[in-house]
């Protein structure tokens, strides 16, 4: 009964404190960092250095510098890179090929170890902000959950169909995963035990959870784009859009919880309102004059009143975030 009411507080503060209207603008920021199209792309949690796959090499550039922090890696293990991250503290940034998973310390570009996914193919990663564990989610519908300093893994099977996203909490106690299964799971990572299931129309192609767990977020194939009350399992919200289909290559809530980001195809970025899923302002990518579809990839609040997104193109930029409070 305490947690039910703690949550219910939660949402009567989120609807509270963000009365707030945001304008679009132009780009404050914009740095190219690749002549051919990328596979994958992360962005440091406080904007310093952009994660680039290319299929070909990993390159790792200093956005504050706009150079290579050092030469990109292009042995076989860079290569066929599709999912990458960089730790929230800088410390280590991973690739995989979804059938291995390579982790380096980011500093050095040095190989700290090595994960192998056996007969399972990876569709997601996700690491926790403590950097103590990472998640794996596979095809099967099984879920590894990795600690990074003893090497120790724990494989549980949330779902019966292929998990298509995944994200884990801060201290790495939590997993949410969606499924083609046609439902999205928050779940203990010691013991694999569910606590509370969120059933969809389709399968759910994208799940983003908040780094306190409190507040989720689920995209399924065609209609169901709702937001989540995650330790009560209630419904919060639903995205006010009329749109059929969306697609979200990557999403972020803000640390304050009242926003969510997300990056999209067709160089499209919006910003949502998480108390009534109102969309407060939208910004479009740049794509080069002989690019023919350029997807935004990766998006991160680099600070309270900034965006950074990187584009398929290898197109960094930075948004401001210009709110205004009556």
């Amino acid at each position: 009964m305490t947690n039910r009411i703690a949550y219910l507080l939660l949402s009567t503060f989120l609807i509270a404190c963000s009365d707030t209207q945001v304008q679009s603008s132009n780009a404050t920021l914009e740095q190219h960092y690749s002549q051919v199209s990328l596979k994958a792309a992360d962005i440091s949690d406080n904007g310093r250095f952009t994660l680039l796959s290319d299929n070909a090499q990993v390159c790792l550039w200093n956005n504050n510098k706009n150079k290579l922090q050092y030469p990109c890696l292009n042995s076989l293990d860079a290569q066929m890179i599709e999912l990458l991250g960089i730790s929230s503290s800088n410390k280590y940034f991973y690739t995989s090929n979804r059938v291995n998973v390579h982790l380096y310390d980011l500093h050095s570009g040095r190989l700290v170890t090595v994960w192998s996914a056996g007969d399972n193919i990876i569709n997601d990663i996700a690491m926790s902000a403590n950097e103590s564990k990472l998640i794996f989610g596979f095809r099967s519908g099984q879920a590894s959950i990795v600690s990074v300093l003893d090497n120790q893994i724990a494989t549980f099977k949330p779902h019966r169909l292929d998990i298509n996203s995944v994200a884990i909490s801060d201290e790495g106690d939590k997993a949410f995963t969606g499924s083609s299964d046609k439902t999205a799971v928050l779940w203990q990572t010691n013991t694999g035990k569910a606590i509370h299931r969120f059933e969809h129309q389709t399968r759910v192609n994208h799940v983003t959870m908040s780094d306190d767990a409190s507040l989720g977020f689920t995209l399924d194939a065609i209609r169901d784009r709702s937001f989540w009350l995650l330790k009560i399992g209630a419904p919060f919200a639903e995205l006010k859009n009329n749109i059929k289909f969306i697609e979200f290559n990557d999403a972020q809530f803000s640390d304050s919880k009242k926003w969510l980001a997300s990056a999209s195809p067709k160089q499209k970025i919006q910003l949502w309102q998480t108390k009534t899923g109102e969309l407060l302002g939208q910004w479009q990518a740049f794509k080069p004059a002989d690019s023919i579809r350029a997807s935004v990839i990766a998006i991160e609040f680099i600070n309270h009143n900034t965006l950074a997104t990187v584009t398929s193109d290898g197109v960094y930029q930075t948004w401001p975030i210009q709110a205004i409070y009556p």
